[in-house]
């Protein structure tokens, strides 16, 4: 009797080894990263730079006169957001950026995006002419819940991207 429960017990030690390396194998679905966001044409290696893992990724936009505004959001958390204006005045994005003007910068420094930008680690704001919608063209890019310098990886998104916003805006 002791030997066939002995039997049982290493039979089932093994069927339990058995399935937890089955569920350790299988891991949580990752999200893909689009190649649009919030119907926008956007890089998917610049995009998923700026992205964190996750299982479920969805985008929010928003669109006004003059504005259009998107929001990434991975598992439910808001981890990515540009906001779009045209037809704005101009206006020297630094100074504003520095007196504080345009809200929080961590660690501000001009960007070579355009002759009229900033960015920090976790934020851009470039201005661009738009002479078609007349004015100017900001981008206004942020990862609200991030740590960390994702400066450079901004940067290349910004670059990837702007020729689409600017086109989307009419300029």
């Amino acid at each position: 009797m002791t030997g066939n429960l002995r039997a049982s017990a290493v039979r089932l030690s093994l069927a339990v080894l058995l399935l937890a390396g089955v569920s350790a194998c299988g891991g949580a679905e990752e999200y893909t990263v689009p190649s649009k966001a919030c119907d926008r044409d956007v890089s998917k290696d610049e995009l998923g730079a700026l992205l964190p893992s996750g299982a479920e990724l969805r985008d929010k936009p928003w669109v006004s006169d003059n504005s259009f505004s998107c929001e990434i959001y991975v598992d439910g958390l808001m981890q990515f957001a540009f906001t779009e204006h045209s037809g704005q005045r101009k206006f020297d994005v630094s100074a504003y950026a520095k007196s504080g003007r345009l809200g929080g910068f961590d660690q501000l420094r001009a960007s070579d995006v355009s002759d009229n930008a900033v960015v920090s680690h976790t934020r851009s704001v470039v201005m661009a002419p738009c002479p078609k919608a007349g004015r100017n063209y900001i981008l206004d890019l942020e990862l609200p819940n991030t740590d960390g310098d994702h400066s450079n990886d901004i940067e290349r998104f910004v670059r990837s991207y702007l020729p689409t916003g600017l086109a989307a805006m009419g300029c």
